[in-house]
């Protein structure tokens, strides 16, 4: 994505070049170092080497050459240089933009006096800044609103595939991915194991210390869950009391061990209520793997037939 928006602000750089005013002995009066500005706040060092360097070949390779070919390069040069150590520095997002703003007006001013003679400095400096100023102040309004845009969306999808108590994926994600995971599994011939895990009298814990207390304890089990598991497992909760852990490249007798000792620790973590007690809590937990069950669908039939059986044997049991 960085290298994407370093071409893209390079790209939109150079037509703004195409489509600069023509002063005097190659000047153009244009607004190239907005780009600059854009690419480094939003992509980083990274798109603003590259949107730099597009803007420097194309001076060098669709403009005739003047001496003023070689301090536009500079400027560009010397732009980049300046926009690493503003961004570097402790200020906010509006800072940083007016900051370099104004290096980018002074950098442009001085030529356009160098260059263009009987012009008197301070007309060349309001007739720049009539242009500059509210361009600028308009492409900070529009980037930013942009820029929140794609964070709130990006923050929206993220909800909608966890749930809000536990911070796990929900059920909805957990069956949006379900298949296409299995699916990869069985493409490089891994074995995937899943597990349906269940807390036992989660009922009387809400109906004795009640619903905060219940929540106290789904969210300590998903933390467990979370910190046990590892980055490329899908763990989940499936709703009221049910959590599950898909675990990649785990076979039937992995998944079995992981289970049981899961169900192990889980015995051993003392849960603070509300009230000022702690309790323990034990769950059930029923394991089905891939092979032999080479359908979503049958995998999660057979560990919820494995989890009942647990349930009827007694709870606080791996089946």
């Amino acid at each position: 994505m960085k290298i994407a928006l370093g071409l893209t602000a390079g790209l939109l750089g150079s037509i703004l070049m195409f489509f600069g005013i023509e002063l005097n002995d190659g000047i153009r009066l244009d607004l190239r170092y907005m780009v600059l500005i854009l690419s480094v706040l939003h992509g980083g060092m990274l798109s603003l080497f590259i949107t730099g360097t597009v803007l420097i070949l194309t001076r060098l390779a669709f403009f005739p050459f003047a001496s003023s070919s070689i301090v536009g390069v500079l400027i560009i040069a010397s732009s980049v240089i300046a926009y690493v150590i503003i961004t570097r520095s402790k200020r906010s997002h509006l800072q940083k933009w007016v900051w370099m703003n104004v290096f980018g007006f002074l950098v442009n001013v001085i030529p356009l006096r160098l260059y263009i003679k009987g012009y008197d400095l301070l007309v060349i400096i309001v007739e720049y800044g009539l242009v500059t100023v509210p361009a600028g102040f308009l492409v900070y309004i529009a980037a930013h609103y942009i820029a929140e845009s794609n964070r709130n969306h990006q923050l929206m999808k993220e909800q909608l595939k966890r749930d809000f108590l536990t911070g796990l994926s929900n059920s909805r994600h957990f069956h949006t991915m379900f298949q296409g995971y299995l699916e990869k599994a069985i493409r490089n011939n891994h074995p995937v194991s899943f597990l349906m895990i269940d807390i036992d009298h989660f009922k009387t814990i809400n109906d004795t210390y009640g619903h905060p207390a219940g929540d106290a304890v789904l969210q300590r089990l998903g933390k467990f869950l979370i910190e046990s598991s590892r980055t490329e497992d899908l763990v989940s909760r499936m709703g009221g009391e049910e959590f599950s852990a898909l675990l990649w490249n785990t076979s039937y007798e992995q998944a079995t061990a992981i289970a049981e000792r899961w169900r192990s620790q889980i015995t051993h973590i003392s849960i603070p209520m509300p009230s000022g007690e702690d309790i323990t809590i034990t769950v059930s937990i029923g394991v089905s793997s891939s092979p032999p069950h080479k359908e979503a669908v049958i995998l999660l039939e057979e560990a919820d037939k494995a989890l009942y059986r647990a349930k009827q044997q007694g709870r606080n049991r791996v089946c």
